[in-house]
Protein backbone atom coordinates (compact mmCIF):
# COMPACT_ATOMS: atom_id res chain seq x y z
CA UNK A 1 0.00 0.00 0.00
CA UNK A 2 1.28 3.33 -0.82
CA UNK A 3 2.43 5.87 2.29
CA UNK A 4 0.72 8.62 0.54
CA UNK A 5 -2.69 6.14 1.18
CA UNK A 6 -1.81 5.47 4.79
CA UNK A 7 -1.31 9.04 5.54
CA UNK A 8 -5.38 10.01 4.34
CA UNK A 9 -6.75 6.72 5.50
CA UNK A 10 -4.67 7.91 8.89
CA UNK A 11 -5.60 11.22 8.78
CA UNK A 12 -9.48 10.36 7.74
CA UNK A 13 -9.76 8.17 10.91
CA UNK A 14 -7.89 10.58 13.09
CA UNK A 15 -10.07 13.83 12.35
CA UNK A 16 -12.98 11.50 13.07
CA UNK A 17 -11.91 10.29 16.21
CA UNK A 18 -11.24 13.83 17.68
CA UNK A 19 -14.77 14.47 17.09
CA UNK A 20 -14.15 16.70 13.04
CA UNK A 21 -17.69 16.92 11.91
CA UNK A 22 -17.77 14.21 8.89
CA UNK A 23 -18.11 16.65 6.14
CA UNK A 24 -15.02 18.11 6.91
CA UNK A 25 -13.02 14.49 7.94
CA UNK A 26 -13.76 13.09 4.75
CA UNK A 27 -13.32 16.01 2.56
CA UNK A 28 -9.82 17.50 3.99
CA UNK A 29 -8.49 14.07 4.05
CA UNK A 30 -9.24 13.63 0.36
CA UNK A 31 -8.19 16.86 0.18
CA UNK A 32 -4.51 16.33 1.57
CA UNK A 33 -4.36 13.42 -1.00
CA UNK A 34 -3.33 15.89 -3.92
CA UNK A 35 -0.76 17.37 -1.59
CA UNK A 36 1.07 14.36 -0.33
CA UNK A 37 0.77 11.86 -3.43
CA UNK A 38 3.56 12.97 -5.61
CA UNK A 39 2.96 14.62 -9.07
CA UNK A 40 -0.84 14.81 -8.12
CA UNK A 41 -0.59 18.66 -7.02
CA UNK A 42 -0.67 19.34 -10.62
CA UNK A 43 -4.36 17.41 -10.67
CA UNK A 44 -5.80 19.18 -8.01
CA UNK A 45 -8.79 20.37 -10.16
CA UNK A 46 -9.52 16.63 -10.30
CA UNK A 47 -10.99 17.12 -6.66
CA UNK A 48 -13.49 19.60 -7.92
CA UNK A 49 -14.59 17.77 -10.76
CA UNK A 50 -14.90 14.59 -8.36
CA UNK A 51 -17.08 16.33 -5.76
CA UNK A 52 -19.69 17.34 -8.93
CA UNK A 53 -19.79 14.06 -10.43
CA UNK A 54 -20.37 12.30 -7.32
CA UNK A 55 -23.74 14.00 -7.04
CA UNK A 56 -24.53 14.31 -11.09
CA UNK A 57 -26.34 11.00 -10.14
CA UNK A 58 -30.11 10.81 -11.45
CA UNK A 59 -30.97 8.13 -8.50
CA UNK A 60 -29.61 10.58 -5.87
CA UNK A 61 -33.16 12.59 -6.34
CA UNK A 62 -35.19 9.86 -4.86
CA UNK A 63 -33.10 10.99 -1.91
CA UNK A 64 -34.63 14.65 -1.32
CA UNK A 65 -37.99 13.08 -2.48
CA UNK A 66 -38.34 10.53 -0.56
CA UNK A 67 -37.30 12.47 2.69
CA UNK A 68 -39.76 15.08 1.38
CA UNK A 69 -42.49 12.35 1.23
CA UNK A 70 -41.86 11.08 4.57
CA UNK A 71 -41.86 14.91 6.44
CA UNK A 72 -45.45 15.70 4.91
CA UNK A 73 -46.72 12.12 5.97
CA UNK A 74 -45.20 13.08 9.49
CA UNK A 75 -47.00 16.56 9.97
CA UNK A 76 -50.00 15.37 8.28
CA UNK A 77 -51.09 13.28 11.46
CA UNK A 78 -50.14 9.77 9.95
CA UNK A 79 -48.19 8.79 12.93
CA UNK A 80 -51.50 8.99 15.08
CA UNK A 81 -53.47 7.06 12.72
CA UNK A 82 -50.25 4.40 12.56
CA UNK A 83 -50.00 4.50 15.92
CA UNK A 84 -54.07 3.89 15.80
CA UNK A 85 -54.37 0.99 13.56
CA UNK A 86 -51.39 -0.48 15.61
CA UNK A 87 -52.92 -0.61 18.56
CA UNK A 88 -55.85 -1.95 16.85
CA UNK A 89 -53.82 -5.06 16.02
CA UNK A 90 -51.73 -5.63 19.18
CA UNK A 91 -52.92 -2.87 22.22
CA UNK A 92 -54.69 -5.54 23.80
CA UNK A 93 -52.28 -7.92 24.63
CA UNK A 94 -50.01 -7.39 27.81
CA UNK A 95 -47.01 -5.08 26.97
CA UNK A 96 -49.71 -3.69 24.44
CA UNK A 97 -48.08 0.12 23.72
CA UNK A 98 -44.67 -1.49 23.46
CA UNK A 99 -45.86 -3.99 20.92
CA UNK A 100 -47.46 -0.89 19.55
CA UNK A 101 -44.33 0.76 19.07
CA UNK A 102 -42.76 -1.59 17.32
CA UNK A 103 -45.36 -2.34 14.52
CA UNK A 104 -45.85 1.88 14.37
CA UNK A 105 -42.10 1.81 13.53
CA UNK A 106 -42.54 -1.17 10.57
CA UNK A 107 -45.34 0.76 9.56
CA UNK A 108 -44.06 4.00 8.90
CA UNK A 109 -40.66 2.89 8.00
CA UNK A 110 -42.62 2.11 4.63
CA UNK A 111 -43.28 5.58 4.33
CA UNK A 112 -40.29 7.23 5.33
CA UNK A 113 -37.07 5.15 4.85
CA UNK A 114 -35.28 6.77 7.48
CA UNK A 115 -34.63 5.76 11.05
CA UNK A 116 -34.16 9.23 12.42
CA UNK A 117 -36.93 10.74 10.82
CA UNK A 118 -38.59 7.53 12.52
CA UNK A 119 -37.43 8.80 15.99
CA UNK A 120 -38.29 12.37 14.97
CA UNK A 121 -41.80 11.42 13.65
CA UNK A 122 -42.79 9.03 16.35
CA UNK A 123 -40.76 9.27 19.18
CA UNK A 124 -42.07 11.78 21.31
CA UNK A 125 -45.71 10.67 20.72
CA UNK A 126 -44.95 6.71 21.63
CA UNK A 127 -42.56 7.62 24.52
CA UNK A 128 -45.42 10.03 26.31
CA UNK A 129 -48.12 7.35 25.35
CA UNK A 130 -46.12 4.72 27.22
CA UNK A 131 -44.74 6.83 30.20
CA UNK A 132 -48.68 7.45 31.10
CA UNK A 133 -49.15 4.06 30.71
CA UNK A 134 -46.96 3.01 33.54
CA UNK A 135 -43.44 2.46 31.92
CA UNK A 136 -40.76 3.62 32.55
CA UNK A 137 -39.04 6.86 30.33
CA UNK A 138 -35.40 5.41 29.64
CA UNK A 139 -37.08 1.82 28.73
CA UNK A 140 -39.71 3.44 26.39
CA UNK A 141 -36.84 5.28 24.86
CA UNK A 142 -34.71 2.44 24.13
CA UNK A 143 -37.75 0.30 22.42
CA UNK A 144 -38.23 3.60 20.35
CA UNK A 145 -34.84 3.81 18.94
CA UNK A 146 -34.39 0.13 18.54
CA UNK A 147 -37.45 -0.80 16.58
CA UNK A 148 -36.47 2.54 14.40
CA UNK A 149 -33.86 1.40 13.24
CA UNK A 150 -35.89 -1.29 11.40
CA UNK A 151 -37.31 1.35 9.05
CA UNK A 152 -34.68 1.80 6.70
CA UNK A 153 -34.59 -2.48 5.76
CA UNK A 154 -38.50 -2.10 5.20
CA UNK A 155 -38.59 -0.64 1.85
CA UNK A 156 -38.44 1.94 0.37
CA UNK A 157 -35.33 2.52 2.00
CA UNK A 158 -32.57 5.91 1.53
CA UNK A 159 -29.70 3.43 2.69
CA UNK A 160 -30.54 0.55 0.02
CA UNK A 161 -30.59 3.87 -2.52
CA UNK A 162 -27.27 4.54 -1.60
CA UNK A 163 -25.87 1.02 -2.25
CA UNK A 164 -27.46 0.41 -5.22
CA UNK A 165 -26.23 3.72 -6.74
CA UNK A 166 -22.93 2.75 -5.18
CA UNK A 167 -22.59 -0.34 -6.79
CA UNK A 168 -24.90 -0.50 -9.87
CA UNK A 169 -27.45 -3.28 -7.70
CA UNK A 170 -30.77 -3.20 -8.67
CA UNK A 171 -32.90 -0.94 -6.28
CA UNK A 172 -36.20 -2.91 -6.88
CA UNK A 173 -34.29 -6.03 -5.89
CA UNK A 174 -32.66 -4.65 -2.58
CA UNK A 175 -36.23 -3.18 -1.68
CA UNK A 176 -37.64 -6.72 -2.28
CA UNK A 177 -34.75 -8.30 -0.18
CA UNK A 178 -34.92 -5.94 2.69
CA UNK A 179 -38.54 -6.65 3.48
CA UNK A 180 -38.00 -10.28 5.35
CA UNK A 181 -34.87 -9.13 7.33
CA UNK A 182 -36.85 -6.23 8.35
CA UNK A 183 -39.98 -7.62 9.68
CA UNK A 184 -37.67 -10.39 11.36
CA UNK A 185 -36.16 -7.64 13.17
CA UNK A 186 -39.65 -6.57 14.43
CA UNK A 187 -40.40 -9.53 15.52
CA UNK A 188 -36.89 -10.55 17.27
CA UNK A 189 -37.64 -6.72 19.28
CA UNK A 190 -41.24 -8.04 20.54
CA UNK A 191 -39.87 -11.48 21.30
CA UNK A 192 -37.72 -9.57 23.81
CA UNK A 193 -40.92 -6.95 25.05
CA UNK A 194 -42.95 -10.66 25.41
CA UNK A 195 -40.16 -11.42 27.96
CA UNK A 196 -40.01 -7.91 29.31
CA UNK A 197 -43.52 -7.67 29.40
CA UNK A 198 -44.46 -10.83 31.69
CA UNK A 199 -40.99 -10.29 34.13
CA UNK A 200 -42.40 -6.66 34.68
CA UNK A 201 -45.96 -6.93 34.13
CA UNK A 202 -46.77 -4.54 31.47
CA UNK A 203 -50.19 -3.38 31.09
CA UNK A 204 -52.79 -4.14 28.04
CA UNK A 205 -53.97 -0.93 26.44
CA UNK A 206 -57.01 -1.29 24.07
CA UNK A 207 -58.67 0.70 22.29
CA UNK A 208 -61.71 1.25 25.24
CA UNK A 209 -65.80 0.71 23.94
CA UNK A 210 -64.03 -0.41 20.12
CA UNK A 211 -67.09 -1.47 17.60
CA UNK A 212 -67.14 -2.17 14.10
CA UNK A 213 -67.69 1.22 12.85
CA UNK A 214 -64.52 2.26 15.09
CA UNK A 215 -62.75 -0.40 13.88
CA UNK A 216 -63.57 0.42 9.82
CA UNK A 217 -62.61 4.39 10.54
CA UNK A 218 -59.34 3.05 12.10
CA UNK A 219 -58.40 0.80 9.74
CA UNK A 220 -59.54 3.17 6.75
CA UNK A 221 -57.69 6.13 8.13
CA UNK A 222 -54.54 3.98 8.34
CA UNK A 223 -54.99 2.76 4.90
CA UNK A 224 -53.91 5.76 2.77
CA UNK A 225 -50.55 5.48 4.78
CA UNK A 226 -50.31 1.55 4.52
CA UNK A 227 -50.92 2.24 0.47
CA UNK A 228 -47.43 4.18 -0.13
CA UNK A 229 -45.00 1.20 0.09
CA UNK A 230 -47.76 -0.59 -2.36
CA UNK A 231 -47.59 2.01 -4.97
CA UNK A 232 -44.12 2.30 -4.66
CA UNK A 233 -42.63 -0.75 -4.33
CA UNK A 234 -45.28 -2.06 -7.23
CA UNK A 235 -44.48 0.31 -9.12
CA UNK A 236 -40.99 -0.49 -8.94
CA UNK A 237 -40.64 -4.01 -9.53
CA UNK A 238 -43.47 -3.95 -12.62
CA UNK A 239 -41.26 -1.53 -14.31
CA UNK A 240 -43.88 1.03 -14.18
CA UNK A 241 -41.18 3.73 -12.62
CA UNK A 242 -37.74 3.94 -11.19
CA UNK A 243 -36.92 4.79 -8.12
CA UNK A 244 -36.75 7.98 -8.49
CA UNK A 245 -39.93 8.33 -10.63
CA UNK A 246 -41.21 6.23 -7.49
CA UNK A 247 -40.24 8.94 -4.69
CA UNK A 248 -41.90 11.90 -6.73
CA UNK A 249 -45.01 9.82 -6.88
CA UNK A 250 -44.59 9.59 -3.32
CA UNK A 251 -44.43 13.18 -2.74
CA UNK A 252 -47.43 13.56 -5.01
CA UNK A 253 -49.22 10.87 -3.52
CA UNK A 254 -48.40 12.95 0.03
CA UNK A 255 -49.43 16.03 -1.26
CA UNK A 256 -53.00 14.67 -2.07
CA UNK A 257 -53.77 12.92 0.91
CA UNK A 258 -52.65 15.83 2.99
CA UNK A 259 -54.46 18.68 0.32
CA UNK A 260 -57.48 16.04 -0.51
CA UNK A 261 -57.83 13.10 1.85
CA UNK A 262 -57.09 14.62 4.99
CA UNK A 263 -57.24 18.44 4.29
CA UNK A 264 -55.56 19.19 7.15
CA UNK A 265 -51.71 20.05 5.00
CA UNK A 266 -51.53 23.92 4.47
CA UNK A 267 -48.86 26.21 2.10
CA UNK A 268 -47.41 27.41 5.43
CA UNK A 269 -46.74 23.86 6.51
CA UNK A 270 -45.39 22.88 3.32
CA UNK A 271 -42.65 25.67 3.28
CA UNK A 272 -41.23 24.49 6.37
CA UNK A 273 -41.44 20.89 5.13
CA UNK A 274 -39.35 22.38 1.76
CA UNK A 275 -36.67 24.07 4.41
CA UNK A 276 -36.59 20.70 6.73
CA UNK A 277 -35.71 19.13 3.19
CA UNK A 278 -33.21 20.97 2.28
CA UNK A 279 -31.21 21.30 5.10
CA UNK A 280 -31.22 17.25 5.17
CA UNK A 281 -30.70 16.66 1.58
CA UNK A 282 -28.04 19.33 1.83
CA UNK A 283 -25.78 17.21 4.72
CA UNK A 284 -26.76 14.01 2.59
CA UNK A 285 -25.15 15.42 -0.40
CA UNK A 286 -22.23 17.02 1.06
CA UNK A 287 -21.20 13.78 2.07
CA UNK A 288 -21.87 11.85 -0.80
CA UNK A 289 -19.84 14.23 -2.81
CA UNK A 290 -16.67 14.09 -0.61
CA UNK A 291 -16.78 10.35 -0.08
CA UNK A 292 -16.77 9.91 -4.16
CA UNK A 293 -12.94 11.75 -3.50
CA UNK A 294 -12.24 8.98 -1.15
CA UNK A 295 -13.57 6.43 -2.97
CA UNK A 296 -11.51 7.95 -6.38
CA UNK A 297 -8.30 7.50 -4.13
CA UNK A 298 -8.90 4.30 -3.33
CA UNK A 299 -10.20 3.04 -7.02
CA UNK A 300 -6.72 4.82 -8.17
CA UNK A 301 -4.38 3.34 -5.79
CA UNK A 302 -5.90 -0.07 -6.56
CA UNK A 303 -6.60 -0.94 -3.18
CA UNK A 304 -9.90 -2.86 -3.99
CA UNK A 305 -7.65 -4.93 -6.80
CA UNK A 306 -4.75 -5.26 -3.88
CA UNK A 307 -7.54 -6.08 -1.25
CA UNK A 308 -8.94 -8.85 -3.30
CA UNK A 309 -5.37 -10.39 -4.61
CA UNK A 310 -4.45 -10.72 -0.64
CA UNK A 311 -7.88 -12.49 0.59
CA UNK A 312 -7.60 -14.75 -2.58
CA UNK A 313 -4.10 -15.43 -1.48
CA UNK A 314 -4.86 -15.63 2.08
CA UNK A 315 -7.59 -18.07 1.22
CA UNK A 316 -10.22 -17.02 3.67
CA UNK A 317 -13.11 -18.91 3.92
CA UNK A 318 -15.94 -17.22 2.43
CA UNK A 319 -18.27 -17.51 6.10
CA UNK A 320 -15.33 -16.34 7.86
CA UNK A 321 -14.82 -13.37 5.85
CA UNK A 322 -18.29 -12.31 6.10
CA UNK A 323 -18.09 -12.78 9.99
CA UNK A 324 -15.09 -10.76 9.79
CA UNK A 325 -16.97 -7.69 7.62
CA UNK A 326 -19.73 -8.23 9.42
CA UNK A 327 -17.57 -7.11 12.87
CA UNK A 328 -15.38 -4.49 10.78
CA UNK A 329 -18.87 -2.93 10.10
CA UNK A 330 -20.33 -3.31 13.34
CA UNK A 331 -16.95 -1.47 15.15
CA UNK A 332 -17.04 1.38 12.73
CA UNK A 333 -20.51 1.32 13.65
CA UNK A 334 -19.17 2.91 16.70
CA UNK A 335 -17.61 6.29 15.56
CA UNK A 336 -18.89 6.36 11.42
CA UNK A 337 -22.63 7.20 10.88
CA UNK A 338 -24.37 5.08 7.94
CA UNK A 339 -24.45 7.06 5.03
CA UNK A 340 -20.58 7.50 5.70
CA UNK A 341 -19.50 3.76 6.07
CA UNK A 342 -22.08 2.96 2.60
CA UNK A 343 -20.29 5.69 0.53
CA UNK A 344 -16.90 4.73 1.79
CA UNK A 345 -17.09 0.91 1.79
CA UNK A 346 -19.66 -0.38 -0.43
CA UNK A 347 -17.75 0.14 -3.61
CA UNK A 348 -14.73 -1.29 -1.84
CA UNK A 349 -16.24 -4.86 -0.66
CA UNK A 350 -18.93 -5.38 -2.92
CA UNK A 351 -16.83 -6.84 -6.00
CA UNK A 352 -14.62 -8.78 -3.81
CA UNK A 353 -17.36 -10.67 -2.28
CA UNK A 354 -19.26 -10.80 -5.84
CA UNK A 355 -15.96 -12.22 -7.15
CA UNK A 356 -16.31 -15.06 -4.27
CA UNK A 357 -19.85 -15.54 -5.30
CA UNK A 358 -21.90 -13.61 -2.81
CA UNK A 359 -24.85 -11.87 -4.35
CA UNK A 360 -24.65 -8.43 -4.29
CA UNK A 361 -28.24 -8.21 -3.01
CA UNK A 362 -27.69 -10.34 -0.15
CA UNK A 363 -24.45 -8.19 0.93
CA UNK A 364 -26.26 -4.88 0.47
CA UNK A 365 -28.92 -6.33 2.65
CA UNK A 366 -26.11 -7.38 5.30
CA UNK A 367 -23.95 -4.32 4.84
CA UNK A 368 -27.38 -2.05 5.55
CA UNK A 369 -28.33 -4.32 8.36
CA UNK A 370 -24.99 -3.43 9.93
CA UNK A 371 -25.02 0.30 9.44
CA UNK A 372 -28.90 0.30 11.05
CA UNK A 373 -27.74 -1.27 13.81
CA UNK A 374 -24.39 1.46 14.36
CA UNK A 375 -27.16 3.54 14.95
CA UNK A 376 -27.54 1.97 18.18
CA UNK A 377 -23.67 1.61 19.32
CA UNK A 378 -22.10 4.33 21.49
CA UNK A 379 -20.00 6.71 21.42
CA UNK A 380 -21.08 7.79 17.54
CA UNK A 381 -24.79 5.98 17.78
CA UNK A 382 -27.06 8.94 16.52
CA UNK A 383 -30.26 7.02 17.19
CA UNK A 384 -29.23 7.30 21.05
CA UNK A 385 -28.29 10.81 21.05
CA UNK A 386 -31.75 11.94 19.08
CA UNK A 387 -33.47 9.21 21.50
CA UNK A 388 -31.86 11.53 24.51
CA UNK A 389 -32.41 14.91 22.93
CA UNK A 390 -36.25 13.61 22.02
CA UNK A 391 -37.39 12.23 25.86
CA UNK A 392 -34.69 13.99 27.56
CA UNK A 393 -33.44 10.82 29.77
CA UNK A 394 -29.81 10.30 30.14
CA UNK A 395 -27.81 8.65 27.72
CA UNK A 396 -26.55 6.07 30.08
CA UNK A 397 -29.62 4.94 30.88
CA UNK A 398 -30.89 4.59 27.42
CA UNK A 399 -27.80 2.93 26.58
CA UNK A 400 -28.45 0.28 28.96
CA UNK A 401 -31.90 -0.35 28.46
CA UNK A 402 -31.17 -1.06 24.49
CA UNK A 403 -28.91 -3.97 24.94
CA UNK A 404 -31.11 -6.29 25.08
CA UNK A 405 -32.66 -4.98 21.71
CA UNK A 406 -29.45 -4.67 20.35
CA UNK A 407 -28.86 -8.18 21.02
CA UNK A 408 -31.80 -9.23 18.83
CA UNK A 409 -30.39 -7.34 16.28
CA UNK A 410 -27.22 -9.10 16.05
CA UNK A 411 -28.82 -12.59 15.81
CA UNK A 412 -31.11 -11.47 13.36
CA UNK A 413 -28.09 -10.16 11.39
CA UNK A 414 -26.33 -13.09 11.55
CA UNK A 415 -29.24 -15.64 10.36
CA UNK A 416 -29.45 -13.23 7.33
CA UNK A 417 -25.86 -13.38 7.05
CA UNK A 418 -25.62 -17.11 6.31
CA UNK A 419 -29.29 -18.07 5.27
CA UNK A 420 -29.06 -16.04 1.88
CA UNK A 421 -32.44 -17.02 1.42
CA UNK A 422 -34.29 -15.13 3.99
CA UNK A 423 -32.92 -12.27 1.68
CA UNK A 424 -33.25 -13.60 -1.61
CA UNK A 425 -36.06 -15.60 -1.83
CA UNK A 426 -38.57 -12.18 -2.55
CA UNK A 427 -36.10 -10.64 -5.18
CA UNK A 428 -35.17 -14.24 -7.21
CA UNK A 429 -39.23 -14.56 -7.10
CA UNK A 430 -39.92 -11.58 -9.11
CA UNK A 431 -36.95 -12.28 -11.63
CA UNK A 432 -33.91 -10.14 -9.86
CA UNK A 433 -31.12 -12.34 -9.56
Amino acid sequence: MDCSLLVIIGLLVGLLLLGSPVIFAIGFAGLAYFFVEPGMLSMLPVYAHKIFTGMDNFIWLSIPLFIMAGEIMGSIGMTDRLLGFSRLLVGRYRGGLAYVNVVASMLFGGVSGSALADISALGPVEIEMMKKDGYRADFSTALTISSAVQGPIIPPSIPFIIFSSLTQTSVAGLFLAGAIPGILMGISMMLVVFYVARRDNFPANPIKNLNPRMVLHIVLEATWALLMPVIIIGGITTGIFTATEAAAVAVFYALLVGFVAYRNLSLKQLWQIADRTVRTSASIFLIVAFATVISWILANERLPSELGALIEKLDIPVWALLLAINLFFLINGLWIGDSVQLLLFAPLFTPILAALGVDPIHFGVIMVMNVMIGLLTPPYGMALYLGAAVSGEPLGAIVRQTLPFLGACLVVLMLVTYIPAISLTLPHLFGFK
